[in-house]
């Protein structure tokens, strides 16, 4: 009897994973309605890559749903304690609107650091609210790395 739901066990963590697709314009889209990355730009995964293997450890980086400041895919975690949010956005027009939505956000809030920079439509916005690095030696080295991409 044991025998008869092995078959079952084996199919449910396929029937787990998101089906995912191209659609017409290239991009990569869950089933499920989930944020795609936009294709010509740096990836939020390339990011995340350049500064582990720089040794600046990035943690706790997890999707952001909805997106904020206009755009399509973003993540949010931190690196070496600094708050540090990475966006992919669709185009010209909303990379500019988000990256204003992010310095508006700021004058609203005590951001004792803030840094926000784009690699074509793909932004950082790094802010140093517990004012955790004073020398700015980490937000230095992640905006050198994230230009280079």
């Amino acid at each position: 009897m044991r025998y008869l739901y092995l078959p079952l066990v084996l199919l449910l963590p396929l029937a787990a994973l998101p089906a995912c697709h191209k659609d017409k314009a290239g991009t990569e889209s869950a089933s499920n309605g989930a944020a795609a990355h936009v294709p010509g730009t740096p990836r939020t995964d390339d990011v995340l890559n350049a500064w582990r293997n720089a040794g600046l450890a990035p943690q706790g980086f997890a999707q952001v749903t909805p997106p904020p400041n206009s755009a399509t895919y973003c993540e949010r975690g931190q690196v070496r304690g600094v708050d540090t949010l990475v966006c992919e956005y669709a185009n010209e027009e909303t990379i500019v609107r988000g990256m204003q939505q992010v310095k508006e956000g700021w004058a609203r809030v005590d951001a004792h650091t803030g840094v926000v920079l784009r690699a074509k439509l793909t932004t950082m916005v790094v802010v140093d609210r517990e004012r955790r690095e004073p020398s700015g030696k980490t937000i230095s080295q992640m905006t050198k790395l994230f230009g280079a991409l």
